[in-house]
């Protein structure tokens, strides 16, 4: 089961990442704070153990109303890979929702394998099993995003 991270940011810092669908993961927290443009590390952030953990982002990205959420189904570890199934969800038709726009978020640590000698790659798939995206953890002040 995944343990999601009450972590918040801020839209008008890194509107560009959380306005869109997207797929991230840290390997350190220096990099997570650049990315997203915070100057001081939010008390969530300490739950997270960077020497045995990666921090994975996803974002839905801009959603025209309430009711939008991101669903992580599983997390399964191996030596090379995590995978990831994620869901994102709509409101039902029927749904009263706030008529705002949102951003849903999910934040959640993953442990590193013991022994580790390089990075896994990430993969994010749908419920049906069809690849979102591949990510290999940022460090540091590494190019990109």
């Amino acid at each position: 089961m995944v343990r999601l991270l009450p972590l918040a940011v801020d839209i008008g810092h890194c509107q560009d990442i959380v306005t869109r669908r997207g797929f991230f993961v840290f390997g350190s927290k220096e990099r997570f704070m650049e990315t997203y443009c915070i100057s001081s590390e939010p008390e969530a952030l300490s739950a997270v153990d960077f020497h045995k953990q990666y921090l994975v982002a996803i974002h839905q990205g801009l959603c025209p109303t309430g009711g939008y959420r991101i669903h992580v189904q599983d997390v399964k570890v191996s030596k090379e890979t995590v995978d990831i199934t994620v869901d994102f969800q709509e409101p039902a038709p029927d749904q009263v929702v706030t008529l705002a726009m949102t951003t849903p978020t999910a934040f959640f640590a993953v442990p590193r394998q013991t022994g580790e000698h390089k990075p896994p790659v990430f993969r994010f798939r749908s419920a049906d099993g069809t690849v979102l995206a591949e990510r290999i953890p940022k460090f540091g002040n590494q190019e990109g995003v």
